[in-house]
């Protein structure tokens, strides 16, 4: 499969994941609003995800992957011995990982203070969660280094449907957490299914081998590396709650603000970095044995399809944040003056989609060649900075939109910093800047055009969501086609063709 069609595998599922996800945000906003209650349930949700960050998808799967694919390439039996290893013993570290995790949310629910009771009643169902999920990221890697894409990509759908069936089916925020529950088992039972039919789910293991010993060793900084991100969201999400929500009852929900800001942010970042991480992850992992220079083609080739379609949708959901927020969100208890709220946050995330992009792209690039150490200690950096930052700009009248602008900040610093690095190795130049003129200077004209729509045609911000709707879709219509008009067929070639 070429990496082409990787991309449209994984993108395509990605876009049924985040089309699902948006409605699912619309039905969490229209039924409890910007609230406390929502607050910490975001918050409770966010712990499971942080840890399957550290010990799946963003840490131990980008160790294992490269460790997989050169056993493989050796000895497939030996690989599939080591994935089984993996799995058996990721899986008894999670089952007691969870069982500690329960018993602290259970003690605060009995003893902590007033403000983290409502956090951990909601993060006790679903921390179990975190064992399904990581198994799930292994069970991904194993079958995306087989050439098996579309089970990974779709799994994010079953959450969503979860939800969205909860919500609709209950309207109770105390049950949300079992539909997280039950969309782990779900996640897993595919992905066991697909094992079984593309090889075979690999044996249980327990003795250790020297390439469990090196992915041990491995961990801890790809840990931290692979998931800086997920960490600073967590860090702006408490700050966010204790500095804003808990001293300032008149704006409360400002973690329900930032929670809505990042999921707009992330529909173009999955559907585009997340599809073409994935896609090429597993041959910058072959590629990598040969030395920085033989796997920077492949590095460039990727880093050319995120520029040429996130420019334009760094541009697109600044000048659209305003409809498409109030489209999406502003319904029920969410109303205009927290759609307000999360325009200007939407907006301020924008200018984060391609640096937020390329640095997952980059962090995987050096652990492709099994360098981990560097990247840590970077995104240590990253992480301190971004603390640093946050608590400065919470104080301001920006309040929750200081805290995006500080992760906007942080990331592009640190997106620059491993540029130059790779620079220095023997990569050459990631980014070809005569490649992307045409791609920028459309996206900028295109940004125009759509702001001279949206300025002839204005809406009042109570206006009903299906005027909402109309204007935002003649909005998008108009920017796709002066886009792709500007680039001319050279440049539509040009997009169709950059992943082969």
């Amino acid at each position: 499969m070429s990496m082409a069609s990787r991309i449209r595998t994984v993108g395509g599922w990605t876009m049924g994941s985040r089309v699902l996800g948006l409605y699912r945000d619309r039905l969490l906003a229209g039924a409890f609003g910007a609230s406390l209650l929502l607050d910490a349930f975001l918050v409770a949700f966010q712990l499971p995800n942080l840890l399957r960050q550290l010990f799946g998808e963003g840490a131990l799967a980008n160790a294992f992957i490269p460790r997989y694919v050169r056993l493989r390439q050796d000895n497939e039996a030996g690989a599939e011995s080591f994935a089984g290893l993996v799995l058996t013993r990721l899986a008894l570290l999670l089952a007691l990982v969870s069982a500690v995790a329960m018993a602290v949310a259970a003690g605060l629910v009995l003893w902590g203070p007033p403000g983290a009771v409502p956090i951990a009643r909601l993060a006790i169902p679903q921390l179990p969660f975190l064992l399904f999920v990581c198994v799930v990221a292994i069970a991904a890697g194993i079958l995306q280094a087989r050439g098996r894409f579309w089970v990974p990509a779709a799994a994010p759908v079953i959450l969503n449907l979860c939800l969205i069936t909860a919500v609709l089916a209950w309207r109770d925020i105390a049950l949300l957490p079992y539909a997280v529950l039950a969309a782990g088992i779900l996640q897993l039972a595919l992905h066991l299914l697909a094992l079984a039919r593309s090889g075979g789910v690999p044996p249980l293991r327990l003795a250790a081998t020297p390439a469990l010993i090196d992915l041990r060793r491995a961990m801890g900084p790809t840990i931290i590396s692979a998931s800086a991100h997920q960490i600073n969201v967590l860090a702006d999400s408490l700050i966010a709650y204790l500095f804003i929500t808990r001293l300032d009852p008149a704006a409360a929900g400002a973690v329900g603000v930032l929670y809505f800001g990042n999921r707009l942010l992330q529909f173009p970042m999955a559907l585009i970095g997340h599809a073409v991480g994935a896609a090429i992850y597993p041959d910058l992992a072959q590629a990598a044995s040969q030395g920085y220079a033989a796997s920077a083609d492949l590095l460039r080739r990727g880093t050319a399809v995120l520029a040429r379609w996130l420019l334009p949708a760094t541009v697109g959901l600044a000048v659209v944040a305003e409809p498409l927020t109030r489209t999406l969100l502003q319904t029920g208890t969410f109303d205009a003056a927290s759609a307000e709220r999360t325009i200007l946050v939407t907006r301020i995330l924008a200018l984060g989609i391609m640096p937020f992009s390329l640095n997952l792209l980059l962090i995987r690039m050096f652990l492709a060649h099994l360098d981990q150490r560097l990247p840590m200690i970077i995104a240590l950096i990253g992480v301190a900075v971004n603390l640093v930052l946050n608590l400065i700009l919470v104080q301001t009248p920006l309040r929750e939109a200081g805290l995006a602008l500080a992760s906007v900040l942080t990331g592009t610093g640190t997106c620059i910093t491993f540029l130059l690095i790779l620079q220095r190795r023997g990569s050459g130049p990631v980014v070809a800047l005569a490649t992307l003129l045409r791609p920028a200077l459309a996206a900028t004209v295109m940004g125009l055009g759509v702001l001279g729509l949206l300025h002839w045609w204005p809406l009042d911000r109570e206006a009903d969501t299906s005027a909402q709707a109309l204007r935002l879709g003649a909005a998008v219509a108009l920017g796709a086609a002066i886009y792709l008009l500007l680039l001319g067929r050279a440049g539509w070639r040009m997009l169709r063709t950059s992943g082969k």
